[in-house]
């Protein structure tokens, strides 16, 4: 067998792979390049020979997988969405991915956020880094310094809206704090919340109790706009929100109102229902958000974890087994 790789492989896993093929590499990050172009992505499979494609950026459609004779597809990518998974089961051909691999960086991100908003942190490093006059009394610094007077996660409830991978790491960052953690999420059992420590609730019942709430769900068709005014205007006085999760979960327009009024205190975004964000963005310019140009996961400890879930798969595969993140196990049979 042959791989072509066009995602982002680090050196050990590469290695690991070259035990069991060929490989063939154009890392998008370093190529700059991302086949939109069904042809020209399959003519240039077919040009290297290669039978195992391994992606992240790149779309596989149909008629990339109809014409050329591929064993097996690997998508970095917490869910396959770039690869056209039902013609691969059509075909027989297996596709694996890579949920979570880049749950440690979002949750290390969002516990970054809480605490910046929480103690005025963004504020206050501007405060020092501009130029200002020097204070000319105690009480101008008086004054500085209860503008900049934040909260504690100590005691406080953190409200959790999508409780998988992600917003599972969230809760065990935030529980040494001493928070009460409140988590939001029919589709994973109780036993998950039991065993991190965090108590399940209805919607409703995060989104009104929380003094720190944060938003961790998957951009499909259900989660479209399930908070919206009616959601938001359950929100406490003075909350604190963050969305580091997708931007579309959220409706725009009520959330802004509660920003700009206040109701919301403080707020922060990695998300934003335009990309990439500008500065002249109405939410960037209200004084009490902070905002990052969608970085959750840009960490070069993605690549590892993304690599050594995608040679577990490839390998689960070869040695006959079924692999733990297999999008059509239609395709599986047991040996």
């Amino acid at each position: 067998m042959k791989a072509f790789v066009t995602a982002s492989i680090d050196e050990r896993n590469l290695a690991r792979l070259k035990r069991h093929m060929d490989v063939h590499v154009e890392d998008w990050k370093v190529t700059k390049n991302i086949f939109f172009d069904a042809d020209t992505f399959s003519r240039r499979i077919r040009e290297e020979g290669c039978d195992v494609l391994i992606v992240e950026a790149d779309f596989v459609q149909k008629e990339v997988l109809e014409s050329c004779d591929l064993k097996m597809i690997g998508a970095c990518r917490g869910a396959p969405v770039n690869v056209d998974v039902e013609a691969a089961t059509r075909l027989g051909i297996p596709v694996f991915y890579t949920p979570g691999r880049n749950a440690e960086a979002v949750a290390d991100l969002t516990l970054c956020f809480m605490i910046m908003i929480a103690r005025n942190v963004y504020p206050a490093i501007s405060f020092v880094k501009g130029k200002r006059e020097q204070f000319d009394n105690a009480g101008d610094y008086l004054k500085m310094y209860e503008s900049m007077t934040g909260v504690e996660l100590f005691g406080r409830n953190v409200g959790i809206v999508g409780f998988g991978a992600i917003g599972q790491r969230v809760a065990q960052r935030v529980r040494p704090f001493g928070s009460r953690i409140l988590a939001y999420d029919p589709l994973v059992p109780d036993a998950v919340y039991d065993e991190i420590g965090a108590e399940k609730a209805d919607l409703d019942t995060v989104l009104s109790e929380a003094d720190f709430l944060t938003v961790h769900v998957p951009d499909i068709p259900e989660t479209k706009g399930m908070i919206g005014a009616r959601e938001i205007g359950l929100f406490k006085d003075g909350v604190y929100f963050v969305n580091t999760g997708r931007a579309a979960s959220v409706e725009e327009d009520p959330l802004y109102e509660a920003c700009a009024s206040g109701r919301i205190r403080a707020a922060a975004f990695d998300v934003f229902w335009k990309e990439p964000v500008q500065p002249d963005d109405r939410f960037v310019q209200l004084p009490n958000v902070i905002a990052t140009p969608h970085i959750g996961g840009a960490s070069l400890d993605v690549v590892t974890h993304q690599s050594a879930t995608l040679c577990d798969c490839i390998e689960a595969w070869l040695e006959g087994k079924r692999p733990r993140f297999l999008a059509n196990p239609d395709v599986f049979r047991e040996p």
